[in-house]
Parts: C-alpha cells; structure tokens; sequence
C-alpha cells in the first residue's frame, strides 16, 4: 500500500508550486493533501544581478488542487493545525513544493520524513544562494534531493546529481537548469524516500548567508573561467 503525501506549497500562483504539484500528478504520485501556506514578509535583500526569470501565466495552487482532487488547506506550516490533520489523515511523507523553515515539531509528525529539493550539492553548498556561492567557491552545480532534519538543508540525503554546465550557459540558464533538475529528481527522490534508502550526513559543513552584492560582482568575474573549467565536453 502506498503511503499517504503532503505536499508543502504556497497559497498564491508560484512557479515551484506549481510545477511539482503537476509533475507529481504526471509520474502518477497520488498527493493526499496540499498545506498552503499565505505569504509572509521576508528581510532578505534583493539581487543585485539578474539570477532568475520573471514568470507569468501562473495557476493559483488550490485550481490545481479543485481539478485534481486534492484536498487543499490554508494554514501555517509550523501550526499545531496541521499536526493534528497528519495524525487524524494518516500522513506518512512530506514534499516541499514551496515552504520556509519548518521546525521540529512539523518534521517529526511525518513517519517517512519530508522531502526538500535543494538547488546545491549538500553539504558543499549549504543554505541561500547554492548556485552563486557554487560558483564564487568553484564548487560543482548540482541539486540534492534529502529528508529535511532540523538543521538546515542538512538532513538525510536521497539523491545527489550535478547539472551539466554548457559554453554558452549565462546565470539565468543555470539556475533554470538547476530547477529542471529538481522537478526530474521528484520521482526517484520519493521512491528512495519509501524504500528509506537515503545516507545520514555526519558532516553538514558550513551554512551560506545571503550573498553581498560585492561577491555577487565577483561571481560575475569568476563565470567564464568557471564554465571553462565545468563544461561538457563535446
């Protein structure tokens, strides 16, 4: 008997939301329940460079939810509420479709753990912006799928995969190709995730802050010969 799923996401159109919530549906996932959390104000600066596309045309999460049958709550993620639906509903795992930091608590209601997809080799690139710090620390890009702990994207790790880094690559289709990678690692990630075939991390390494636009200048500098070095070859 398959396991019951929840699936973390955001209760306004997200591109992250919305795409893992139609791909779970696609590699035939069932989601039992979607928790739904409404925007909260966050004091992190903005980029000074250009790292990801702009989106438009997005769906609102609960239409997907209405057209897939998927029960759709509205709430905090690190409420009591919400522990209360996993015990009453039977919920064994958790996919982070769209979430902030989740305590203790919330992680340790779910048997099988909660699955978080992070745009960086874990533990080499640890915390906010994986990819520049990737790149500024000459630090392979890669995505890490793993069952969240309460540590910092730290945790249980499922799956591990590089991202293939082209010639031509700007930021912008790096980052683009970071997240294609965690919408293909969904899958996988989940069936390891049931099977409980993932390796405990002892050392988690350090936690990257925010990057200062000074080294965000200085990533700019370092990308040619950071693709030179991490292309493809033909």
């Amino acid at each position: 008997m398959e396991p019951k799923i929840a699936v973390f996401a955001y209760n306004f159109p997200h591109k992250k939301t919305q795409d893992f919530l139609i791909r779970l549906f696609l590699e035939n996932i069932k989601v039992s329940c979607i928790f739904a959390a409404d925007p909260v104000p966050l004091n992190i600066p903005k980029h000074t460079i250009k790292v990801k596309i702009n989106h438009s045309a997005l769906i609102h999460p609960k239409e997907i939810a209405e057209r897939l049958n998927i029960d759709y709550y509205v709430l905090p993620h690190n409420s009591a509420e919400l522990v209360e639906i996993v015990k009453e509903r039977n919920i064994e795992l958790g996919i982070i479709a769209g979430a902030r930091i989740l305590k203790p608590h919330i992680i340790k209601s779910f048997p099988l753990g909660i699955i978080n997809f992070h745009p960086g080799l874990i533990p080499e690139a640890r915390g906010l912006d994986a990819m520049l710090w990737s790149i500024y620390n000459d630090i392979p890009l890669g995505v890490t799928a793993h069952l969240i702990d309460e540590r910092i994207d730290a945790g249980s790790v499922l799956i591990k995969e590089k991202i293939p880094i082209y010639e031509d690559d700007t930021l912008l289709e790096l980052s683009e190709r970071l997240y294609e990678k965690q919408l293909d690692l969904i899958k996988r990630a989940v069936e390891k995730a049931i099977k409980r075939e993932y390796i405990n991390l002892d050392y988690v390494g350090s936690y990257n802050k925010k990057m200062s636009p000074e080294l965000e200048k200085e990533v700019i500098k370092k990308l040619p010969e950071y693709i030179k070095k991490f292309k493809v070859s033909k």
